[in-house]
C-alpha cells in the first residue's frame, strides 16, 4: 500500500479551504491536474470518497472529507513546527510574521506584539492585518495569518483561544449622565435612555439581543463603525453605550465614566486564536506568552473550539 504524503494532504487541505480545484492549484501554484490526481491519489490510499466535484458548483467535501481536512491540518502543522522549531531561537527567527486582529483591539493589542518581535525577534518583520472577528479568522484558516487577537463572542467554531485578558461588559456614559453618579447599574435602568452601537459584526446584534434577554428594547439611536466615534457621542452626553475597553477620555479629549453592570451579561473576553488542532510554533507560543503577560491580570488559561456569545 502506497503511503500518504504531506503534498497530497497539502493539496487537499487547499480544496477543502478554496472549495475549487481551480483555486486550489492557482494557491499552490501548480496545475489542475496535479490537485485533481493528489486528490484521486489520497482518496485510493485511505479508501473513502473525501469530496464531491460538481461541474460550475465547485467541490464539496464529504462528512469523512470534512474530518480528514481537519486532521491534515493538524499533521502539516506539525510538520512546520518540526521544521521552524530546528532552526528557531530567540534571536535567529526571520522571515514574515502575519497578526490578524480586530479593528477595535488593534490600539490595544498591536503595539505589544510590534514591540515584543522588534526587541526579541529583531529579524522577523511584522505584518498587520486588521478587520472584523469573520475576516481575520477566515484568512487565518486559509493559512494567509498566522495568529489572530479578537473577541470572544467572535470566535469562528473551527479556532481554538487562549484567553489574554477576561472582560466584561462596562456601560460609558457621560460624567453629566443622570445615571452617572452610580457606582453600578442594572439593565432595565438603561432603557429611558438613548443608545450607541457600534456597528461591526457580531457586536451590534449581539449586544442588542443580550439587552432584549434582560427584557428591554435599547433606544439605539447612533450607530458606527468607529469605537472612537462612540465614545465620543457618549462622551457629549448624547447616548450610552456598552463596551469593553475602558478609556478616561474620549478621542476628542472629553472625560468619559465607565460603570459596572449588575445583571450577569457573560464575560467577552480578549482572545489569541489559533486554527484548531493547530500547535503553535515556538515564536506563536511566545508572542501569546507576551500578551498574556503584558496584557492579562492572573488570568486562566483557556483553550477551547468555541464560545458561547452572550
Amino acid at each position: 500500500m502506497k503511503d500518504v504524503t504531506l503534498r497530497q494532504l497539502e493539496y487537499f487541505v487547499a480544496v477543502a479551504e478554496e472549495q475549487s480545484i481551480t483555486r486550489a492549484a492557482l494557491k499552490c501554484h501548480v496545475t489542475q491536474a496535479a490537485i485533481s490526481q493528489a486528490l484521486r491519489e489520497l482518496e485510493g490510499v485511505l479508501g473513502v470518497q473525501l469530496a464531491v466535484r460538481r461541474k460550475s458548483k465547485g467541490v464539496h467535501l464529504t462528512a469523512t472529507g470534512r474530518a480528514v481536512a481537519t486532521r491534515s491540518r493538524t499533521l502539516l502543522g506539525e510538520v512546520k513546527h518540526l521544521v521552524s522549531a530546528a532552526d528557531e531561537t530567540s534571536a535567529g527567527a526571520t522571515g514574515t510574521y502575519t497578526v490578524g486582529c480586530f479593528t477595535t483591539l488593534s490600539p490595544v493589542v498591536l503595539p505589544e506584539v510590534a514591540e515584543f518581535l522588534a526587541r526579541s525577534y529583531p529579524r522577523v518583520r511584522l505584518d498587520i492585518v486588521e478587520g472584523s472577528g469573520p475576516e481575520i479568522q477566515e484568512r487565518m484558516l486559509r493559512g494567509q495569518v498566522d495568529l489572530c487577537f479578537l473577541y470572544e463572542a467572535q470566535l469562528h467554531s473551527e479556532v481554538s483561544s487562549v484567553v489574554l485578558r477576561e472582560r466584561g461588559y462596562r456601560v460609558a456614559v457621560a460624567p453629566g449622565h443622570p445615571l452617572a453618579s452610580r457606582d453600578a447599574v442594572n439593565v432595565a435602568e438603561l432603557e429611558p435612555y438613548p443608545c450607541a452601537v457600534l456597528n461591526v459584526e457580531p457586536a451590534s446584534y449581539l449586544n442588542e439581543a443580550m439587552l432584549r434577554r434582560f427584557g428591554i428594547t435599547p433606544d439605539v439611536v447612533y450607530r458606527s463603525a468607529s469605537v472612537l466615534t462612540i465614545r465620543s457621542l457618549v462622551a457629549r452626553g448624547l447616548a450610552w453605550a456598552l463596551l469593553m475597553e475602558e478609556v478616561p477620555r474620549s478621542h476628542d479629549g472629553r472625560p468619559l465614566r465607565f460603570l459596572p453592570v449588575l445583571d450577569d451579561l457573560g464575560t467577552n473576553s480578549l482572545l489569541a486564536g489559533l486554527p484548531q488542532g493547530v500547535r503553535p510554533s515556538p515564536l506563536t507560543a511566545a508572542v501569546i506568552a507576551h500578551c498574556r503577560a503584558a496584557l492579562g491580570q492572573g488570568n486562566r488559561e483557556d483553550h477551547r473550539g468555541g464560545a458561547d456569545q452572550p
